[in-house]
């Protein structure tokens, strides 16, 4: 039998996975968990060679209960771009095509396990973790097969933890983590933190549940909103990235059991 219900995950929007805005977080859904995201990308969110705003869309899911492994497509679209023809020689085309990529996160630990209050929740991440435009068609660039240059445009790994703590004014949730990949022009190598606030005003059981969030995802520094309504089935998002350029997105997420 199958069973919809709600479940109370927030999400890294921009990867249509459970997390943050643009950061990660240690926070995941409860097993079952089913959710499909779209999202408006500022140019700023996309490889630098891209150059142009677009969309995306993914879906992801929860099991066993501590994985969640998704898929996240993005558009493609260039008017004038270069590709090597069959004869070895450069020609300019309109390029319409999807980025496709997976993801996969396995909570380790959860907030409070084992009878232990102060713990906080840990969390192991990796996005885009193996795809490459192998015949390098369309990035001249790249011939030597370098990967840091190559496809695997939204590539990066993840380590990161996850505490709440209840206020008079609302729960207050802290981040720390760290994100590495070796792309060159897309670059995470370092720390990442964030901290979300749900105000008790901004509040109302079964009809709305908003998170302001301000985060560093090791990149940039973004602030924004994620608030949920009709029983938690919809995300809305709006991000500010680099305190700068917007993006935003929807989610809705049901409960499979």
């Amino acid at each position: 039998m199958l069973i919809l219900s709600c479940t109370t995950t927030r999400g890294q929007f921009l990867d249509a996975a459970s997390g943050l805005l643009q950061a990660p977080s240690a926070e995941m859904g409860e097993s079952g968990t089913f959710m499909i995201t779209t999202n408006y990308l500022n140019s700023h969110s996309t490889p630098p060679a891209w150059g142009y705003d677009t969309f995306n869309y993914g879906f992801s899911i929860v099991f066993l209960p501590r994985v969640e492994i998704g898929y996240v497509a993005t558009y493609i679209y260039k008017e004038d771009h270069p590709v090597i023809n069959d004869r070895g020689e450069v020609e300019m085309v309109v390029l319409r095509n999807q980025d496709r990529r997976i993801y996969g996160k396995v909570q380790l630990l959860r907030e409070g396990e084992f009878g232990i209050g102060w713990l906080p929740a840990l969390a192991v991440g990796v996005h885009d973790p193996t795809t490459r435009d192998q015949n390098k068609r369309y990035d001249i660039d790249a011939l030597d097969f370098d990967v840091r240059s190559g496809n695997g445009f939204f590539n990066r790994l993840f380590i990161v933890a996850t505490k709440h703590f209840p206020t008079p004014v609302g729960v207050v949730g802290a981040h720390l983590g760290y994100q590495y990949n070796q792309r060159d022009d897309r670059r995470y190598n370092g720390l990442c933190t964030a901290f979300d606030w749900k105000p008790v005003w901004l509040q109302k059981d079964r009809v709305i549940s908003t998170k302001l969030i301000a985060e560093y995802d090791a990149r940039t520094i973004n602030v924004g909103f994620i608030a949920s309504i009709w029983r938690d089935h919809f995300d809305v998002m709006v991000d500010l990235m680099s305190l700068r350029w917007l993006s935003a997105g929807i989610r809705f997420k049901i409960v499979l059991e």
